[in-house]
């Protein structure tokens, strides 16, 4: 098998299994060894019923079609497998190309996707319910009180711009997931990025003030992704934090990049739960978060980005004093 070929196979998130005419394994990819446990090394040259009894006889079909069960009993804990057979010709050489998955991990992608159906279906049910809520009212009362008027126009535009947000978000991680996040790189200055970030953020400034250090301190990377890096953890600082919490962002200049924190004085977040908050769809389950709304993606997407940036993020949080994400951005040339 081909260096290049080898190379493709060990790739697949899926484990890989060529077995020869006789029944003999010829080949077992990186995956396989995962979802397995067993060892190239322990798996080629024996036969596949040795792992799998009675999968040969799937093999035996020239056409099959649907998934292929089988369950591996030689090594530990049985482990049931998901997969695909094909009938491999290539000249004399005759096979079976066995492609296959964990049926545990199967369930877990379905019901990942289910958590994401439900996750969307929610937070696009809710702006939507109150749009049409405020626009009958307004399409059916046409002599209401002006005042009553541009309240309710504010907040159709409001829960318009929370769809917004939510579409971008999903968009966002769309490009994450296909690899491609970063459009161009450059140097910005933190103060005038933060500023924006402000200038957009919804909040009332007296409630939730907000306070920056960062003068003369520049970063390097792509200023539309960073830009949400910081927009989505200062909106969760604000959704987060007491009526009168300080917030503060400052930055410290490193030999080889910038670090910035952002701390709220907010309800925190306990110990348990910081290695999953960056987590897609994740979001810390208690009473003091259950109003606050959202989707689970901010985090995932910060995480995401910064990383794109050769970055980290990291996370220390105090219950009901206060959350600080610090990120770190390494200097690259622009």
């Amino acid at each position: 098998m081909s260096d290049v070929l080898t190379t493709l196979l060990d790739l697949l998130d899926e484990g890989v299994c060529f077995v020869n005419a006789a029944g003999t394994i010829e080949r077992w990819s990186s995956a396989a060894e995962v979802i397995t446990g067993i060892a190239a090394s322990d798996a080629v040259g024996r036969r596949l019923d040795e792992i799998a009894p009675g999968i040969s006889e799937v093999f035996e079909r020239k056409h099959v079609r649907g998934p292929v069960h089988a369950t591996l009993t030689s090594e530990g804990t049985p482990r049931l497998l998901v997969g695909r057979v094909r009938h491999v010709m290539d000249g004399e050489r005759v096979g079976w190309l066995w492609v296959f998955q964990s049926e545990q991990r199967i369930r877990e992608i379905e019901q990942l996707k289910s958590e994401f159906v439900g996750t969307v279906s929610h937070e696009l049910r809710t702006p939507l319910t109150s749009i049409k809520a405020y626009t009958a009212t307004l399409r059916t009362n046409p002599h209401l009180d002006e005042n009553i008027r541009t309240e309710f126009l504010q907040i159709v535009e409001q829960e318009a711009d929370r769809l917004t947000r939510l579409v971008d978000d999903l968009l966002v991680v769309t490009r994450v997931d296909s690899g491609y996040m970063l459009k161009r790189r450059q140097a910005i200055p933190l103060q005038a990025l933060l500023e924006r970030v402000l200038a957009n953020l919804a909040r009332d400034a007296e409630r939730h003030p907000i306070h920056l250090d960062l003068a003369g301190v520049e970063v390097s990377g792509d200023p539309d992704r960073l830009y949400e890096v910081f927009a989505n953890l200062l909106e969760n600082a604000v959704k987060y934090s007491p009526e009168g919490g300080e917030i503060r962002v400052w930055a410290e200049r490193l030999p080889e990049g910038v670090k910035v924190m952002v701390r709220d004085s907010g309800i925190g977040i306990p110990e348990g739960e910081l290695n999953y908050v960056f987590e897609k769809f994740y979001r810390v389950d208690n009473h003091l978060t259950a109003s606050a709304g959202g989707s689970g993606l901010g985090l995932y997407i910060v995480k995401s980005i910064v990383r794109a940036h050769g970055g980290t993020i990291d996370v220390t949080s105090e219950l009901g004093r206060g959350t600080t994400f610090t990120v770190y951005l390494p200097d690259r040339n622009v």
